[in-house]
């Protein structure tokens, strides 16, 4: 392992989404001896704790970051995103398929010697023998340069774009819950590849000039890619970057909620724009790797929630997992 990371999620936290108290979920980390650390009276823990306390039953999905604009903030949502689904219990595997590498970057990886995307497909590694562990329940396809490549490879080889990632993705879903894929900021053979391999395709928009004209282009390449297979691409838009004290932030969400079709592929939850995603890139850990609340914890877990299909639980429902509450006081 060449990472930092160091991601918890407090014991408040699963008492929140799991609708008990937190006396309860000390109970449970102590009942069944589950690994957990304390600082300055707040109990935390890690991925394989939250795996035992949760049991959460996910439905496997592979879902992809994509947008045909740079600086949306799509790398540091899929980090993000992968983490906190950790944190939930999830086995995490990232694949990046861009060239500049800053998903692998940010999880601190030197893949100048480790085999990518491009190297699994001109059959000079297996896919499994690409894969990189970050952290517990956390794995990792890198990229480098080389990546660059990835759609004359597809042409030139004429791999078909539906099969190409899906078929080699597949012998790897029975042992992930969540595939995270972060894309190019382009057009091309390998993203349209990615999509179709993808139970959701995510675009972050911004509240940027252009940004509204990148979301335009990926659109209408998914409907062509939706007309030309014969198949429906489940997309949805997160809007990122927000600042409630521009103009424009409120004007690009007022567009998107307006828009016919934007308006029912947004997320409920938006990203905060936060110094706490940049700082966390630099640095080589994540957002959850320290116990401060703030603004970019609150919307990640949102979106995770949403990404995920789980929600925070009621006081008295508590079906989630196979937590009994006969206990509880």
């Amino acid at each position: 392992m060449n990472t930092t990371l160091n991601a918890k999620i407090t014991a408040s936290d699963a008492a929140s989404l799991l609708g008990v108290s937190l006396q309860y979920i000390h109970k449970q980390l102590k009942t069944k001896n589950l690994k957990s650390f304390k600082n300055q009276n707040r109990v935390y823990f890690g991925y394989q704790t939250a795996r035992e306390l949760f049991k959460i039953n996910f439905e496997k999905k592979i879902i992809s970051f994509q947008i045909v604009k740079g600086g949306t903030g799509k790398t540091s949502l899929a980090h993000a995103i992968a983490v906190r689904s950790n944190l939930y219990g999830a086995k995490i595997l990232c694949i990046d398929l861009d060239q500049q590498s800053n998903l692998t970057q940010a999880f601190q990886i030197n893949a100048e010697e480790q085999p990518v995307m491009v190297d699994i497909l001109e059959e000079k590694m297996h896919i499994k023998d690409a894969i990189i562990n970050v952290s517990e329940g956390l794995d990792l396809i890198p990229s480098r340069i080389e990546n660059a490549i990835l759609d004359n490879i597809i042409m030139l080889n004429r791999f078909p774009l539906d099969r190409v990632y899906r078929d080699r993705l597949q012998e790897l879903r029975k042992n992930y819950d969540l595939i995270i894929i972060d894309c190019p900021p382009a057009l091309g053979q390998s993203v349209a590849a990615a999509t179709l391999c993808s139970n959701m395709v995510i675009a972050p928009v911004t509240p940027e000039e252009f940004s509204l004209s990148g979301l335009k282009m990926s659109v209408q390449e998914i409907l062509n890619i939706e007309k030309n297979f014969g198949v429906k691409i489940p997309f949805r838009i997160i809007l990122n970057k927000f600042d409630t004290r521009t103009y424009l932030s409120h004007e690009i969400l007022s567009t998107l909620i307006k828009h016919p079709v934007y308006n029912e592929k947004l997320f409920k939850t938006y990203i905060r724009t936060s110094q706490d995603f940049p700082n966390a890139i630099a640095n080589g850990i994540a957002i959850f790797d320290n116990l401060k609340t703030s603004s970019a914890k609150e919307d990640i877990d949102l979106l995770t929630q949403e990404i995920l299909g789980i929600q925070k639980k009621q006081p008295a429902d508590v079906s989630l997992g196979n937590l009994d509450t006969s206990e509880q006081k």
